[in-house]
């Protein structure tokens, strides 16, 4: 895959490589703490959804980026199910500059899990005997941006996760 970023400063375009050369689930797990009770038809429980986005460097331009998403239905105060998944990728690069690779980790190598772990939560959520949990998508630069502005504005400390609530 090739990719290009535009550098603000002086509108000069880098074009860079980035291979995927694995996806995997690093973690999962799945509680159905209320179960069968919490099954009934009319239980629709409310949502609560946190995204974090991590990335290690494993070896030269060799970089894993990890999505987790903890994913919990609440029905009338109580936790009916807890959802964790470490969803991972394991990215090479080539030509990205050092000034933009945060970014391609954060935004570029998120997108790229995102609808695989999507997925993987739809399908537990349902095999665990609810509705399929089809998750929006999450606009990661516009988190990536703003968590930028917040990390300046605090004097360069790391401000944290995205955080997001819906219905299933």
């Amino acid at each position: 895959m090739t990719d290009t970023a535009t550098d603000g400063a002086n509108n000069a375009i880098n074009t860079f490589s980035m291979t995927v050369k694995a996806q995997y689930i690093k973690d999962l797990s799945f509680e159905n703490p209320k179960a069968p009770l919490s099954l009934r038809a009319d239980i629709r429980p409310d949502i609560e959804i946190g995204v974090d986005v991590r990335a290690e460097r494993m070896a030269e331009q060799v970089y894993e980026v990890q999505l987790l998403l903890n994913v919990s239905g609440v029905h009338e105060g109580e936790k009916v199910f807890i959802l964790e998944l470490n969803y991972a990728g394991l990215f090479q690069f080539e030509s990205v500059r050092p000034d933009q690779l945060e970014y391609v980790l954060m935004v570029e190598c998120a997108r790229l899990l995102f609808p695989f772990a999507r997925q993987i939560v739809g399908q537990i959520t349902t095999d665990g005997g609810y509705p399929p949990l089809h998750i929006q998508p999450i606009d990661f630069l516009g988190v990536f941006q703003k968590n930028e502005l917040q990390r300046a504005q605090n004097g360069g400390v790391d401000v944290g996760a995205i955080e997001t609530e819906g219905n299933a």
